[in-house]
């Protein structure tokens, strides 16, 4: 039976449309977002969908439960098939930025002797893991990328762990600069207010870019931006527009969130946010709520039961923090009671789902599938 963490609630169960061929599972950091974005895949699998999950930094134990630890012999951005109990199948995709962006490089350069040198370039290399956005847009991409195959039913996204979560919404219109502006409007004056705007203006990797060049080094970088824009360029004409993709009815989003004030404040922003740009919120998942606690027993029946634990001499105080404890307690559970019913109160054609606290965090495979089964409609 699954247990349910406040007495007497009606279960909110998620509900992912078929037409949706795209979740993002976004939310304030810390709070499982990536362990809900596996829970989720497993489930929408269980229900016959091909899902692949693309996350960006599980924990180590998550990792390798989805196959995706590198000593494990799997290559860092490769696919890798997952078999889970019950006969559940997926793929689980760990996101590597230098790989996506020399997969575009390679398919929408020219040629291929143009796609080499790129490849070979020094500032290349190290603009693809520096450039503003470049996790973010390589997240997108890689969607992008997933979509057009046609491959998946369901692609399923752990958005980036970034400090605002909703820079990667952003990502696709930030990298428009570099695509739409001529290498000379970069490099205007002494070229470092072009490389602001790419979150490279003065910082140590310009230093060095500009040790390794000398006084050539604007002109060579000059040459870079023309060249690696026309990639990308091409790469957006080619596979359409990224935003456009995240705006579609085949993407929604699902917000984690955790049960505090401060987290279910920014998850309420990352709603507004997300409607404001015409998303659609397909569910909300507040996680690690604390179970509805009955009352503690009265002290003569209390007192008696913890002194046969540690003994008469310490009884009282053992007493007095097992009361503090169990106080604490209480609050966080009816903290999380006046969350849940306020974001259902808010959004009340939006699910909130709730998934119980656990110590340590799910990170077997058995363990995702109960996640998943209480989380998603029709599953379990």
């Amino acid at each position: 039976m699954v247990e349910r963490p406040f007495v007497g609630s009606s279960r909110q169960a998620l509900h992912i449309p078929a037409k949706r061929r795209v979740l993002l599972c976004m939310g304030p950091g810390g709070v499982g977002k990536t362990t809900v974005a596996a829970a989720l895949g497993l489930a929408a699998a269980r229900q016959g969908r091909r899902v692949i999950v693309v996350t960006i930094d599980p924990s180590r134990r998550l990792a390798q439960a989805l196959g995706l630890d590198p000593e494990q012999g799997n290559e860092l951005g490769s696919v890798v098939p997952v078999r889970a109990p019950g006969g559940i199948v997926l793929d689980c995709l760990m996101l590597d930025t230098q790989r996506v962006f020399d997969e575009i490089v390679r398919v929408y350069s020219r040629d291929a002797s143009a796609a080499a040198r790129m490849l070979g370039n020094p500032i290349y290399r190290a603009t693809a893991q520096h450039l503003g956005g470049a996790l973010e847009y390589a997240a997108t991409a890689r969607v992008h990328m997933l979509h057009a195959e046609g491959r998946y039913d369901l692609i399923v996204l752990d958005t980036p762990p970034t400090a605002n979560a909703l820079d990667f919404l952003d990502a696709p219109v930030r990298i428009q600069e570099l695509m739409s502006n001529p290498a000379a409007r970069f490099l205007a004056g002494t070229g470092r207010l072009g490389l602001k705007l790419m979150g490279l203006g003065g910082g140590v990797l310009l230093k060095t870019f500009e040790a390794m060049g000398g006084g050539t080094f604007i002109a060579e970088l000059g040459v870079f931006l023309k060249e690696f824009g026309a990639v990308l360029g091409e790469f957006q004409r080619r596979a359409g527009d990224l935003a456009e993709l995240l705006r579609s009815a085949e993407t929604g989003a699902v917000l984690a969130t955790a049960a505090t004030d401060f987290s279910a404040r920014e998850a309420e922003a990352f709603i507004d946010v997300i409607v404001e740009r015409g998303m659609r919120v397909d569910g909300i998942v507040l996680n690690r709520v604390l179970t509805t606690l009955s009352p503690l027993p009265p002290p003569p029946v209390l007192r008696p039961a913890i002194a046969a634990e540690v003994g008469e001499a310490g009884a009282d105080a053992a007493v007095e923090a097992v009361r503090a404890a169990y106080h604490g307690a209480r609050v966080q559970s009816e903290r999380a009671h006046r969350i849940w019913m306020h974001l259902r109160e808010r959004y009340p054609a939006v699910p909130v789902a709730l998934l119980a606290r656990r110590d340590p965090p799910p990170a077997e495979l058995d363990e995702l599938v109960e996640m998943g089964a209480q989380l998603l409609e029709g599953v379990g």
